[in-house]
């Protein structure tokens, strides 16, 4: 009997294997259920795990997830008791795998990084594919758990293994994954740019499981973007590769379910949802939750809210089973948006404040500063905003400044405040209105504080399309006043119809700022509501509190009164949070034009020499000479008594030895933001001289990590103002040097010429040497440019980020 137990096993495994190989997943469950019954039945412990891994993916492939649970826990025990370091890593990798399909993510990138511990640095080509499945498998845990910057980082080191083995198709699924761990915090064009290169590295040889993963998260990446047709089509490809698997059937189903909603076309979403739960069997809550939240958004759109929140509490409740903590704080703030907009304020209330208290300690975990950045980004939006229309409806417009306020202080706060020493004084937590008030009062200057509002989505809590813009106003005097723009649309010059894709709205004005009626209509929407309240006068100070897209509004250049634009009303400051400018403001640097005690002079870099930056293929991309860059730093230089670091000095070690005690920074030369965003790096550089080994690159990572005591950073470089935008505000260089201390950052919103940019800096450096003033100083320099250039697309972008200036009364 025994002879012939044997056979059969082997027998049953060989056309187990062959069954999933051929994709007949149901059939190879079954041959290799037989194989490892009658393994089992002789003893041959030592065989087992022959059986045990493939039967595992079999399970999981036909959608039986309980039992592939169970598999792999015993194929982890065998593994634990028989197996080499190479078999432990596996057996845990495959039960990493089973428990993050059913939803218990945590658990599943804890196993992942066991499996990558136990499996060490392999020297043979086995081990690296095995190396770059566990990164893969534990990039992606980490993304459906929350942890992007993590989860990003993961997946570009499974990407380079996967060059590293010369596999087109492992290169395709990272990058697949990287493009769905940008959609998880709405970063639309870095999920479509991942999402191609994906697509770049498919062969047409490629299997199902390839094809189905990549075209349908590119499916995901184009829908999110709004190009409902091409999404359709590649999710048509993805449905062919995935409809004879089972588990990527379902995936497929939810992909497309969330594709078809975003096209419009509800009733057959609805239809698709209906079938899809009633095929997903028990075993599968987490396939269940997004399926039921999908069904949930639709039938809020079509005005059934009561069966959207039972369909919503449904979903909670298997978020609960297993323990999804970032999947319940999301749930109850699906229900919280639903109950808001049935009218129900208690029971929105009682789930944003359950949401609140699920989302605190999830960013308190978040490993990094951009991956933290990117778990803020996807809830404070919508949750502060739920925040605010539960205080507006109680007429509590205070209540709701302080919700919008709490929206927009997050991790960048913190940064702050553990930037300089003295800033431990101010509170940890956001500024309720009092301190508002206070802080207004002791700077002399009004502050606008902008909450876009967007209609949020049940599914993923984002919001990318506009319904209203909320404005508050703090005068110095200390009121508060609260409006609201409904109309977004200049009479179908900002978009056809609303509501409005605010980036996309804002894109067009940054590319038209010359166009006189466009610029119009948007100082209607944003200022023509408080024009009444704004500051006018030769030291009157606006500082403008902007939310998502609005940060790159040319607020300079907006008409206002009798068309005059802006800043030769008043002078402009922006933050981006009051909690931000709180912290900033504090230690005041700017008191009395004297240098703080312990730094040095000015720190002045121009003239940089064959600098370079490079791509993301590796490849160094030469950059042209800048020439009127000498001759701008060694007048900037002049003017506060210095003298330029220029040509062959001006390196990396150079600066970084001089930025931690100067005074003030400037720089003249080239600056980059990265080619491809990444939310494990902050992004963005400036080309210097090359030196030896070193590049030049003074990356935002080098400069966020030296310490600086200087009260101005002047960037006189290319879009220094632009980045990726999150909650938290604008991640770039001006973020990055806000980050090391520096007070006020001026920057520029979009590329200008050398010779007015030349003109503009020298004569803002000559007017705050007069002033001690920077706000006061740009509005000068702008207005003096502006006689010389009229072009608004040159004037207009040069932008003042952080502290106006010093205090304009006593306390």
């Amino acid at each position: 009997m025994g002879i012939r137990r044997r056979l059969r096993a082997e027998v049953k495994r060989v056309d187990g294997v062959k069954a999933a190989r051929e994709g007949r997943w149901q059939a190879a469950r079954d041959d290799l259920t037989l194989a490892l019954e009658a393994l089992t039945a002789e003893g041959l412990d030592g065989e087992l795990h022959k059986v045990l891994e493939p039967l595992v993916t079999a399970c999981m492939m036909a959608g039986l997830l309980d039992e592939a649970e169970r598999r792999a826990l015993d194929y982890r025990a065998w593994a634990a008791d028989h197996g080499s370091p190479e078999d432990r890593a596996t057996a845990l990798g495959k039960y990493g795998e089973a428990v993050a399909q059913i939803g218990r993510l945590v658990e599943a990138a804890e196993a992942f990084r066991e499996a990558l511990v136990a499996l060490g640095e392999p020297g043979d080509e086995t081990g690296r594919e095995l190396r770059w499945s566990l990164l893969s498998n534990l990039g992606s845990a980490l993304a459906h758990a929350g942890r992007f910057g993590d989860a990003e980082q993961v997946q570009h080191r499974a990407f380079e293994v996967a060059r590293e083995l010369d596999s087109a198709p492992r290169a395709a699924l990272a990058a697949s994954q990287l493009s769905l761990a940008a959609n998880g915090v709405g970063h639309r064009e870095r999920a479509l740019e991942w999402a191609e290169v994906a697509r770049g590295w498919m062969r047409s040889d490629d299997d199902d499981l390839v094809v189905a993963e990549v075209e349908g998260n590119r499916a995901l990446a184009l829908s999110r973007a709004g190009h409902t047709d091409e999404a359709e089509e590649a999710m048509r490809r993805a449905w062919a590769a995935a409809r004879h698997i089972p588990l990527l059937a379902q995936q497929a189903q939810v992909t497309n379910l969330e594709v078809l909603s975003r096209a419009g076309r509800h009733e057959e979403a609805v239809a698709m949802a209906d079938a899809l739960l009633a095929a997903l069997p028990p075993g599968q809550p987490r396939q269940r939750a997004v399926a039921l939240n999908l069904r949930a958004g639709i039938r809020l759109q079509g005005g059934r809210p009561a069966e959207a929140v039972a369909d919503l509490e449904s979903a909670l409740e298997l978020k609960q089973r297993i323990a999804d903590h970032r999947g319940m704080a999301t749930g109850h703030l699906n229900l919280a948006h639903a109950f808001l907009g049935a009218g129900d304020l208690p029971s929105a209330r009682h789930h944003a404040r359950r949401a609140e208290e699920l989302w605190a300690p999830l960013l308190r975990a978040a490993s990094d500063e951009a991956g933290s950045v990117g778990l803020f980004d996807v809830h404070a939006t919508a949750l502060t905003q739920v925040a605010q229309e539960l205080r507006l409806g109680v007429e509590d417009v205070t209540g709701a400044l302080e919700a919008a306020e709490r929206g927009r202080s997050g991790p960048l706060s913190e940064r702050i405040r553990a930037a300089r020493p003295a800033r431990a004084q101010v509170p940890a937590e956001p500024p309720g209105s009092e301190r508002m008030q206070r802080l207004a009062r002791r700077l002399g200057a009004t502050l606008l504080v902008y909450a876009p509002h967007f209609e949020i989505e049940a599914v993923s809590g984002q919001a990318p399309r506009l319904r209203e813009i909320h404005m508050w106003v703090v005068a110095p005097d200390g009121g508060i006043h609260h409006e609201v723009q409904r109309e977004v649309t200049d009479e179908g010059r900002l978009d056809e119809s609303p509501p409005v894709d605010l980036l996309d709205a804002v894109r067009q004005l940054e590319s038209q700022v010359g166009d006189a009626a466009l610029m119009a209509g948007w100082a209607e929407v944003l200022l023509g509501k408080v024009a009444r309240l704004l500051p006018e006068g030769p030291t009157a100070r606006l500082v403008i509190v902007p939310q998502r897209g609005l940060w790159s509004v040319p607020f300079a250049a907006l008409p206002v009164g009798s068309g005059e634009p802006l800043i030769s009303r008043c002078s402009l400051t922006l933050v981006p949070s009051l909690h931000a400018l709180e912290l900033i403001a504090h230690d005041d640097v700017w008191r009395d034009g004297e240098r703080e005690p312990g730094t040095s002079g000015p720190l002045v870099v121009g003239g940089v020499r064959d600098a370079v930056v490079p791509t993301p293929d590796g490849r160094l991309l030469p950059l042209s000479d800048l020439p009127l860059t000498l001759e701008t730093a060694r007048a900037v230089a002049h003017v506060h008594g210095g003298s330029a670091l220029a040509g062959p000095a001006a390196t990396v070690p150079a600066v970084l030895d001089r930025m931690g005690s100067a005074d003030l920074l400037h720089f003249s030369c080239h600056a980059v933001l990265d080619a491809r965003l990444r939310l494990d790096q902050l992004p963005g550089c400036i080309a210097l001289t090359p030196a030896g080994d070193e590049h030049g690159q003074l990356t935002s990572t080098l400069l966020a990590s030296t310490p600086t005591r200087a009260r101005i950073a002047v960037l006189g470089c290319c879009a220094t103002g632009q980045g990726l935008v999150t909650a938290d505000g604008v991640l770039g260089l001006a973020r990055t040097f806000l980050m090391s201390g520096v007070s006020t950052v001026l920057a520029t919103l979009w590329e200008v010429p050398e010779e007015p940019t030349h003109d503009a800096l020298v004569c803002f450096h000559q007017e705050l040497a007069l002033t001690g003033d920077p706000a006061e100083a740009l509005r000068r320099a702008v207005l003096t440019t502006r006689r010389k250039w009229r072009a608004p697309e040159i004037w207009a972008a040069f932008t003042l980020v952080g502290s106006p200036g010093p205090r304009r009364r006593a306390e």
